[in-house]
């Protein structure tokens, strides 16, 4: 049983929406889904689409309302492992008082460029305790991710790495990119696909193209998502005179056919845990740069290319530019070498992990 808060557009959604997938092929499991919100709240309502059975039970982060835990105690009791995807206090001592083994997800690690009030330092502090206390198991998204959470104190035994997987789509078609923005047919096009929040740095993206646009009038900048932090970035790109360089696509739909529009993929968050879209971007081919500092996202391209990590802005500037400069930035073997080391990550490899990790936790329970 499956046990997250929402559908929302981004990573976790992502990771679980092909890891669900994966499981419903697998003849040994029986999957669910624990949804902790209204079901007439759902934004992203792909899940929904899936043959698997959703619960709804709206619970908000200290839910007082005993009534709710009886239902989630009563759903819990009909399955073998719960595997938690978000943190409430109250709902995993529930999870862990329900006598089944409980595995908590990890999907953050990062404090750089988020809140870090009072608040969150109490909650990550409660969070650990819970974690060594409730949890028979603990899945962590790379080493990266790990090594945060022993640092702040875990001590669980089953403590595992389980890189997220990818469902790869085999087509795409980058035709519609060059209908909705022509200005980028014939041009070399530098790209991104994120939310735009502050952790994923895109400003600095922005700032690093900013420093090679004279240079290089044939390249220009593709900003695919969305986020509270778009009109900043806007207003930065105005500033810098560049509304004719840079381009915001806003929320799209079939961001693998924009991502395969890019010559190179650019992803500068800082303590990313993972990086799900970076895989998705080495399956198309596509060379990938990112900051040194990227957490999970640096120590994926450490494996295949670590010449394509940058120190710094100014060093982010000179990797595109040699990219630019690169007449092998498309070479064949090159590609094929990126979609080979991606296929590592195909959800149904990572689904067999998973499986195992199960067994493990159910025959040790």
């Amino acid at each position: 049983l499956h046990v997250v808060h929402d559908f929302l557009f981004g990573g976790i959604e992502s990771y679980l929406y092909y890891l669900v997938q994966a499981q419903l092929q697998n003849p040994s499991l029986e999957v669910a889904i624990l949804c902790c919100q209204a079901e007439n709240k759902i934004a992203n309502r792909r899940m929904l689409d899936l043959d698997v059975k959703i619960y709804f039970q709206v619970l908000k982060p200290f839910d007082l309302h005993i009534s709710r835990y009886q239902n989630i105690h009563n759903i819990v009791k009909d399955y073998d492992l719960a595997q938690l995807h978000i943190f409430k206090p109250l709902l995993l001592r529930t999870l862990a008082q329900s006598g089944i083994p409980v595995i908590f997800t990890v999907h953050t690690a990062g404090a750089i460029r988020r809140k870090q009030s009072y608040y969150h330092k109490i909650k990550a502090r409660l969070q650990v305790w819970q974690m060594n206390n409730h949890c028979k198991g603990i899945i962590n998204n790379s080493t990266y991710s790990k090594q945060y959470w022993v640092d702040k104190g875990l001590q669980t035994t089953y403590n595992k790495v389980i890189y997220n997987g990818v469902h790869f789509i085999q087509t795409a078609d980058s035709s519609l990119v060059f209908e909705h923005f022509p200005a980028c047919r014939g041009k070399f096009i530098i790209g991104t696909s994120s939310r735009f929040i502050s952790w994923k740095r895109v400003d600095l993206l922005i700032r690093s193209f900013a420093k090679i646009s004279t240079d290089c009038p044939e390249a220009i900048l593709l900003l695919v998502g969305d986020g509270p932090e778009r009109e900043e970035l806007e207003r930065l790109v105005e500033a810098l005179n560049l509304t004719d360089r840079i381009y915001f696509t806003g929320y799209q739909k079939n961001v693998r056919a924009y991502q395969k529009a890019m010559d190179v993929c650019v992803f500068p968050s800082v303590s990313e845990p993972f990086g799900l879209v970076a895989i998705e971007c080495l399956h198309l081919g596509k060379p990938v740069l990112v900051m040194q500092d990227g957490g999970g996202l640096t120590e994926l391209i450490e494996q295949i290319e670590p010449q394509l990590i940058a120190k710094d802005e100014e060093h982010l500037s000179e990797l595109l530019r040699l990219q630019l400069n690169n007449s092998a930035v498309n070479d064949p073997s090159l590609q094929q070498k990126r979609r080979d080391y991606a296929e590592n990550f195909n959800i149904l490899k990572i689904e067999k992990q998973y499986y195992t990790f199960y067994q493990s936790l159910v025959n040790h329970a």
